[in-house]
């Protein structure tokens, strides 16, 4: 059995930066956190509480389940009991059954059924002292307005349900000036460029970063910038001024060209996808292949989406995001009738992507890369994205958000960039909603992944921070299965390498 340390989610910025229900089948899932599962013929087991992830042979495999139906109290040093040999002994020989029981039992406490160590009280401690909390992100929404009216955007065809608003310089420094006090002893900030289009405020994204490079060394603060753009105005003189500043870029494209024009067309209903591919594509080329990701989304017309990563691949682009479209209340949400469907276009992608990785010209695929091998951070392992304290939003008149996706609704409202945060129990109610908090995520496998899911769809779908969109979950963990087995492979073809 292999043994992988260290997981944590990660956001696309993060990516940039650094650069108990299931669809899969033959699940078992216990309270002890482990969770053992098949994705295209290899056999897992994944330890929530340690993040570890081991491979198994089919006697492993069936010695696990045995202990996970009867607890891991029974699981101790020298031979397999007699009973468990009598109920795979048609499929196992003694040895290879002995052999698993001690692999599993060395395994005991550490990396299966054991835990993290630390997690709880580090809660308790962040409990005690939410002032520790410092900001560390913004989402600087430069324009309330959009070329394009996507039919699936959450953001009300860029406008939140507002009128057209472009930020100004005067507010974007401001909002500069506010960072540089919230985020307290924090070093590095994290600005995205978020519209709308955000392109359509150039001057304001230029002012800003101006800004940013003269103040943020006074303060020793450095800035990291990311912006996430529609394409169809990443034209020369945006692609040098963003090369030049080493601002990374989100680019908005969905795949093949009937998907993304039914989806995303320009506010006279003419078609984007030829000015946005053609513009992504020398953004790209312009900066070597280098700090980017191509961000698409999925609905219920292109279940097939593998067919679109792969189309975007042969396009060129080697750094790939694809999300679902999910509770906006359209004929084109993936809706939980469609998982099967979504599991064989994952099951489908992911032999793709070994393809790739095999053919010495890699995909990475954001949800294929966990960093197993990367560390665990406490603090991501409970919290997910930190929105409401650690993340925040700021429109274009200075108002601030938990995030962008609850821009535009008022009840949200926690001050501004002038004032600062004002409500405090905003913060708090997001602070406090974290997986050991959560009764529907402390007991899932999946908790120290996913960090408790996205909190603005928890509150559309369920009406509480605490509760998470139960769809949401189950999409979740399909893909995460999916990918705890590219980083199984990773593994595997590293030591098939060394081997070699």
């Amino acid at each position: 059995m292999r043994i992988v340390p260290g997981l944590m989610p990660v956001s696309l910025q993060d990516v940039l930066h650094s650069i108990q229900h299931t669809v899969s089948g033959e699940i078992e899932t216990t309270g002890s956190g482990v969770h053992v599962f098949s994705v295209n013929g290899l056999d897992l087991a994944y330890d929530a509480e340690t993040g570890s992830l081991h491979t198994l042979d089919g006697a492993g495999r069936a010695v696990l389940q045995w202990v996970i139906s009867r607890g891991p109290w029974v699981l101790n040093e020298g031979q397999a009991p007699d009973d468990l040999f009598r109920e795979i002994s048609r499929r196992f020989p003694r040895d290879q059954v002995d052999e698993a029981w001690d692999d599993l039992a060395s395994l005991k406490g550490k990396t299966l059924f054991g835990r993290a160590g630390g997690t709880e009280a580090f809660q308790e401690e962040h409990q005690a002292n939410p002032g520790t909390q410092w900001v560390k992100a913004l989402c600087l929404n430069v324009a309330h307005d959009c070329n394009l009216a996507c039919k699936y955007c959450f953001a009300g065809l860029g406008r939140f349900g507002g009128r057209p608003e472009i930020m100004t310089p005067q507010v974007a420094e401001s909002a500069l000036d506010f960072v540089l006090k919230a985020s307290g002893p924090r070093r590095f900030i994290d600005v995205d460029f978020f519209g709308g289009e955000p392109l359509m405020a150039l001057p304001t994204v230029k002012a800003f970063v101006e800004a940013a490079r003269r103040k943020g060394p006074l303060h020793g603060k450095e800035f990291r910038f990311t912006l996430t753009t529609n394409c169809t105005l990443l034209d020369h003189e945006a692609r040098r001024f963003l090369n030049g500043e080493g601002i990374s870029l989100i680019l908005s494209l969905d795949g093949r060209p009937q998907v993304h024009d039914g989806m995303r067309l320009f506010r006279d209903g003419t078609p984007s996808h030829a000015m946005a591919m053609e513009n992504a594509q020398e953004a790209v080329q312009s900066r070597n292949g280098q700090d980017y990701y191509v961000r698409g989304t999925y609905t219920s017309r292109n279940l097939d989406f593998d067919q679109d990563v792969q189309y975007l691949y042969d396009a060129g682009f080697r750094r790939l995001s694809l999300e679902p479209a999910v509770g906006e209340g359209h004929r084109w949400d993936i809706q939980e009738c469609h998982l099967p469907e979504l599991q064989a276009s994952y099951s489908r992608l992911l032999k793709f992507w070994s393809n790739c990785r095999q053919s010495g010209d890699p995909l990475s695929f954001y949800h294929f890369d966990l960093g197993l091998q990367k560390g665990v951070c406490k603090e991501r392992r409970i919290t997910g994205c930190g929105a409401g304290y650690e993340y925040l939003a700021v429109t274009p008149s200075g108002t601030i958000y938990p995030c962008h996706q609850l821009v535009g609704n008022r009840a949200f409202i926690m001050g501004d960039v002038w004032a600062g945060v004002q409500r405090q129990d905003i913060q708090a109610s997001f602070l406090a909603a974290r997986v050991p908090n959560k009764a529907k995520c402390s007991q899932c496998w999946a908790k120290h992944v996913c960090g408790g899911g996205c909190h603005a769809r928890a509150l559309e779908a369920c009406g509480d921070v605490m509760t998470p969109d139960p769809l949401s979950c189950l999409i979740m963990k399909m893909r995460l299965e999916y990918g705890l087995c590219a980083e199984a492979e990773k593994i595997l073809q590293k030591e098939i390498s060394i081997v070699g």
